[in-house]
């Protein structure tokens, strides 16, 4: 990508997201470079006193990303870590109380990874517009406008509540992993009533499942009976996402369910399960077809490979632990179900709900770690973003 990247600032370097968008930032195929990092403090290692705090941030990267065990170096005379010979500066402190200042520059965008109720919390998030022109939260956020990287472009008129441009609002969220995923195969449903030539699209109801891989803030060990806080061995947890806040937000006044966010003990890519319910009519008086639906998802995630990818072959997760694709959609037909009438409604054709089911592994690290370095670039290099307001 030709020209100089922009400066982003990342505030949180824990154990996965922020460490795997530090890792998987390259400046000459992103168009940012991640810079300056704000993390809390790490105590000293009394066991190895000849050991850094800087050398347990290369910890969390490498553990990340095994590949970057020769790719990340610690620089101790200038308190910084390399990677790939590029600098990335470390200010320790509270993300809520440091002194910014301490920076020294300006950046193109903040992006905040430390917690939903940092994101959530409007004082904090706009703190760092002292030092960054955008603040970007990786969570669902209801009092922020929503910059979705799964339906940047889309063609959101077929959504009840279509984004519009972001104006002198300067600070947005990008919504969930999980969010992140299901938008991306809403996204192959919208590109498919466009392609299909659709008159008229109105959905009327989404469900979602989702086998959401633990995340490190779960332990070992049970401390409550909260799903995220009990033992994961040999223990599947019923837990839920974020994503009705996003069903919400798009589909006001429609009806749109998380059931279950089932939590276990595994590596991601995770697994969804999402049911789309709508009303649509074409010109011709045609009606979409399995075939139809798989076709045109394939079609879309050639177009966006960062958004989608589709397979035919039922692989199990693991095979797709190093895609970078916000989802991916199995396209047999044991998996992408179409039913045009599934409730044997009356009346004509286009007052008729069918039904898209669709079944995807979702990358609720590496996957969605894409998408958020993708939409920074869109952000900070877009004349007019726009993005989805909460609903009146």
């Amino acid at each position: 990508m030709a020209g100089r990247a922009h400066d982003v600032l990342l505030v949180g370097c824990g154990a996965e997201i922020g460490s795997l968008l530090l890792g998987m930032n390259d400046p000459a195929r992103d168009g940012i470079a991640i810079s300056a990092v704000v993390t809390n403090p790490i105590a000293d290692q009394s066991r190895h006193p000849h050991l850094h705090p800087l050398h347990s941030l290369y910890a969390r990267l490498v553990l990340a990303d095994p590949r970057l065990v020769d790719e990340v170096s610690v620089d101790l005379a200038h308190g910084r870590l390399v990677i790939r010979g590029r600098p990335i500066d470390v200010l320790w402190g509270d993300a809520a109380t440091v002194s910014l200042d301490t920076l020294g520059r300006s950046f193109a965008a903040c992006v905040v990874a430390t917690s939903k109720a940092h994101i959530a919390n409007r004082a904090f998030m706009e703190r760092f517009l002292s030092v960054s022109r955008f603040v970007a939260g990786v969570a669902e956020a209801s009092n922020l406008p929503a910059l979705y990287p799964s339906l940047v472009g889309a063609p959101d008129r077929l959504l009840g509540n279509p984004s519009r441009p972001l104006g002198d609002a300067r600070v947005v969220a990008f919504g969930s992993c999980q969010t992140n995923g299901w938008q991306a195969q809403l996204r192959g449903l919208l590109e498919a009533a466009v392609r299909g030539g659709c008159a008229s699209f109105d959905i009327v109801g989404a469900e979602l499942d989702i086998v959401h891989p633990d995340t490190p803030q779960g332990r070992l060990g049970t401390k409550s009976i909260d799903p995220r806080s009990q033992d994961p061995r040999n223990n599947l947890r019923p837990s839920f996402s974020q994503v009705e806040t996003a069903m919400r937000r798009l589909f006001p006044g429609r009806h749109g369910i998380n059931t279950i966010s089932l939590r276990t003990l595994t590596m991601p890519p995770g697994y969804q399960i999402a049911r789309f319910f709508f009303r649509y009519e074409r010109p011709d008086t045609r009606r979409f077809t399995t075939q139809e639906f798989a076709e045109s998802f394939a079609d879309t995630a050639r177009a966006m490979p960062s958004t989608l990818r589709v397979t035919d072959t039922p692989l199990g997760s693991r095979a797709y632990e190093m895609v970078e694709s916000a989802a991916v959609v199995l396209a047999g037909k044991r998996y992408l179900r179409y039913s045009d009438n599934p409730f044997a409604m009356a009346g004509p054709p286009s007052a008729r709900v069918a039904e898209l089911i669709t079944q995807a592994y979702v990358h609720n690290t590496r996957g969605y770690c894409r998408s958020v370095l993708n939409v920074i670039r869109h952000l900070v290099t877009t004349t007019a973003p726009k993005a989805f307001f909460p609903a009146a």
